[in-house]
């Protein structure tokens, strides 16, 4: 045998332990080129193995440049390459572009696929699968052009399924017997953890939607997959396509994933003492998160995706959540929760009922009131409602807004409800132009109330979250950092709290204040008081006893997680999670009404009520 071999893989698809088996079982040297020479293209090889997952980005220009060399390809199943990523990068030993400009969260780590500044601000999972695809593309377009019999392809599933009939086969297109055969595999040098069979699933629910939208290049890659090296039966690692999606739902401890995170003590004994849990939005990073004390009094953390998620509004046995384009109604249904995995344990499970499509209109805060969506529009700086029919219905705009346009004129952000309906706002400067409130937004801020208004307080720091707490309009000096009420017989403010980080998203359980932090980011909110300090600043909930001022404790996120819009408390609710389309349960089970459940067959399938109702048994 002679010539260079060089093992061609994405990040975490089993490359390296290929190499490593090359070198075990044949003897063979195994080199990595020098970064420096890959990026710039003159890499040389001599006769051995070559690997760096750096290679799969440059095969077709490698092919040409080394005519001599042969290229031994490593396929793995997405899902569980998307996992192994993950954690590679959560890791930090990975890093390959410390300073990529305009990249925040992670660093970059492997190599630079083409379109990755589509991919700033996108979750963990979203990432490693745009990487993934970006390498998949490079290789398999690579390999087109190629003399066939200059490569080969194997698989990490075929390696674990039947480790020495497949290095055999290997061998045998190598021309070289193995000169220590053995049915071992040794680990390669970028090994975190030891694979383990399924054991990419308790990631599965963010990977697979992350997939889902690089589904041309998954279609292509199973198609070459299945003609070159097709996954055995009984793989040890079950593909995508075959994972239902209530098998995907799992519960998602922070630590060790992108939302690491630390908390107090405090914080879950709070929600196990109320029979309470926390839904918290995350827009830049795209999640929902919800907060949950387990049996242990720990904190669980559980996450959802979606595109800039923002807004909550809760009320009774409904949902609504507010994204980039859209409102998604949901509807708790606890009975269904002994159709999914592990049984019983969910008390709140919440299902779509329905999408309206709004338009961007920048949706802020919103709020039920009776059987209406009241929905902050920050781009048309009006209150509105939501109609099938239409984008929105315009109901209430600020005095000084003298038409309707959509060019965030004020930066209306927030709503209180009092007594039922909507009451207060929150606004950033009273300016009638194009994003004029920019200029004033540390000093102009105004609370108002929508029966006649009148402005109650002015002059503020970028308020947000108004709310009607305890006789009080409570609401966030976001610019200063700070918990604040106001004097409704004066209309002076009164700091209660001030806190590490740039303050919003705020609701209450009792006495106790829960307030969403942020780090902000000085090109964005500059020349604020938050940013001008050189204390510390966090993204997380903290807990304010709202009677002396005192964090009563805090949950902190850090890795990706940078800003955080809204939160809920979901009173009631100890254990929620949330079932996302599409979903094979949600196909083939019937929410109905109690009337209508009546009348209900013995033969149908699941049939369930809404929370409150009285539901039928499943058949």
């Amino acid at each position: 045998m002679s010539g260079p071999i060089v093992v061609i893989a994405p990040p975490r698809s089993g490359g390296g332990m290929l190499a490593a088996a090359l070198a075990t079982q044949w003897g063979m040297p195994v080199s990595v080129p020098p970064r420096e020479e890959m990026d710039e293209g003159t890499e040389t090889f001599g006769d051995g193995a070559h690997f760096s997952p750096r290679l799969g980005l440059q095969l077709s220009h490698i092919a040409e440049t080394q005519p001599q060399a042969r290229f031994l390809m490593m396929l793995r199943d997405p899902g569980p390459t998307v996992a192994s990523a993950m954690v590679a990068w959560s890791s930090g030993r990975f890093v390959s572009e410390p300073d990529l400009p305009g990249w925040w969260g992670d660093a970059w780590s492997f190599g630079l696929t083409p379109g990755w500044q589509e991919l700033i601000g996108a979750p963990l999972a979203q990432v490693c699968a745009g990487q993934w695809s970006g390498y998949v593309t490079a290789i398999l377009d690579g390999l087109a052009g190629i003399d066939p019999d200059r490569w080969m392809v194997t698989s990490y599933e075929r390696m674990l399924a039947d480790t020495d009939s497949e290095l055999d086969r290997v061998g045998e297109w190598l021309g070289d017997e193995r000169t220590s055969p053995s049915t071992e595999l040794a680990l390669s040098a970028g090994t975190i953890t030891k694979p383990t069979a399924q054991g990419w699933h308790r990631q599965a629910g963010e990977i697979v939607p992350a997939l889902e939208k690089n589904a041309e290049i998954m279609a292509r890659f199973t198609e070459f997959r299945d003609a070159h090296a097709p996954a055995p039966q009984n793989s040890p690692e079950s593909l995508v396509e075959d994972i239902a999606p209530e098998a995907t739902r799992t519960t998602v401890p922070s630590s060790g994933t992108v939302f690491s995170s630390a908390h107090t003590a405090s914080f879950p004994e709070l929600l196990a003492q109320t029979l309470s849990s926390v839904l918290v939005t995350t827009y830049k990073s795209g999640h929902a998160i919800l907060l949950r004390a387990d049996a242990d009094r720990k904190l669980n953390t559980e996450f959802a995706s979606y595109r800039r998620p923002m807004g909550i509004a809760q009320a009774g046995s409904r949902l609504a959540l507010g994204t980039d384009t859209t409102v998604i109604n949901y509807s708790n249904t606890p009975s269904l929760a002994q159709h999914l995995q592990p049984a019983g344990v969910n008390d709140a499970v919440f299902t779509t009922r329905s999408t309206i499509n709004t338009g961007d209109i920048a949706i802020h805060e919103m709020a039920f009131a009776g059987e209406e969506l009241w929905v902050v529009n920050t781009r048309f700086s009006c209150l509105c409602t939501l109609d099938v029919n239409y984008s929105f219905e315009p109901r209430w705009r600020p005095e000084w807004i003298s038409e309707l346009a959509g060019e965030d004129r004020c930066h209306l952000n927030g709503l209180a409800m009092r007594d039922g309906r909507p009451r207060y706002v929150t606004a950033l400067a009273q300016t009638d132009t194009a994003h004029g409130w920019r200029d004033k937004k540390g000093v102009a801020g105004v609370i108002v109330d929508i029966d006649d208004n009148a402005i109650i307080t002015a002059g503020l720091a970028m308020p947000h979250s108004p709310r009607w707490h305890a006789g009080e309009i409570w609401f966030l000096e976001s610019g200063k950092g700070a918990l604040s009420r106001v004097d409704m017989a004066s209309g002076s403010v009164t700091t209660v709290a001030t806190l590490p980080g740039f303050t919003r998203g705020l609701a209450f359980i009792g006495p106790y204040a829960l307030v969403g932090l942020s780090q902000v980011r000085e090109s964005v909110f500059s020349q604020l008081p938050v940013t001008e300090t050189k204390e510390e600043r966090n993204c997380g909930v903290w807990i304010v006893d709202t009677r002396n001022g005192q964090i009563a404790g805090f949950v902190k996120f850090q890795g990706v997680v940078q800003e955080i819009f809204d939160l809920q408390v979901l009173p009631g609710m100890k254990w929620p999670t949330f079932i996302q389309e599409p979903s094979t349960l949600t196909a083939s089970a019937f929410v109905l009404s109690d009337t209508a459940l009546k009348q209900v067959t013995s033969t149908s399938k699941v049939v369930t009520a809404p929370a409150g109702a009285s539901p039928v048994p499943s058949h």
